[in-house]
């Protein structure tokens, strides 16, 4: 799973700055990559035959700083039921913003999240994870199939504090795959592109549970 990860992050940029872990990455997919100043970039093309868009610019949300990685993989699957995870970071946050802010009255679609899909857990997933992270779905099912151990290893990568501080949200609904993330620029782009493989691997797994399930019927 990490093989291709840590065989990016060996070979240094020969041709000169716009070179990138990321760009690279995209390159491998056949994405498009178009670079900006200080790790801004834009992707997008097809991922695992799905439309995929990726931008890292000025953050959108008020539990984000700096830059912030937006992904989306449109699945063209019929909506399957909800599943959210969301950082502890970011729950904390919320919750310490002023309900009358305009930050807070911005958050239309986490604070449904918050009010409607209830937090669940499974056995198997570590206490680290569970520290780290809020699961909230509508089906415990759907979360803990799509969630393999692989994902939760994604997501538990870096021991350290700053590391379970980061703001992290993706989720699974209405037929698409979203991912938000607070980049650090000074990561020489390691957490974005972890963030990318995560997102390939989700859609992957997205698409081969769908399969199965019209198999079945």
């Amino acid at each position: 799973m990490f093989d291709r990860i840590r065989q990016t992050f060996r070979r240094k940029a020969a041709s000169g700055p716009a070179d990138t872990p990321v760009s690279r990455w995209a390159t491998s997919q056949f994405l498009h990559h178009k670079g900006g100043d200080s790790g801004q970039f834009m992707i997008e093309g097809q991922l695992q035959g799905r439309a995929f868009r990726a931008e890292c610019g000025a953050s959108s949300r008020p539990y984000i700083q700096g830059l912030e990685l937006r992904a989306r993989v449109d699945l063209n699957l019929p909506p399957a039921g909800q599943v959210v995870v969301m950082s502890r970071a970011v729950e904390k946050a919320i919750a310490e913003l002023d309900t009358a802010s305009e930050a807070y009255r911005s958050l239309v679609d986490e604070k449904r999240w918050l009010a409607q899909l209830p937090e669940t857990q499974w056995r198997g997933a570590s206490p680290k994870f569970w520290s780290r992270y809020s699961v909230r779905s509508d089906s415990s099912e759907l979360a803990q199939r799509w969630l393999d151990n692989d994902a939760l290893e994604f997501l538990t990568m870096g021991d350290s504090d700053v590391a379970a501080k980061v703001p992290v949200v993706i989720a699974l609904m209405r037929g698409k795959c979203y991912l938000r993330l607070q980049a650090n620029p000074h990561a020489r782009d390691a957490d974005t592109l972890l963030a990318l493989e995560l997102m390939e691997h989700l859609t992957e797994r997205a698409l081969k549970m769908a399969a199965r399930n019209s198999r079945r019927h």
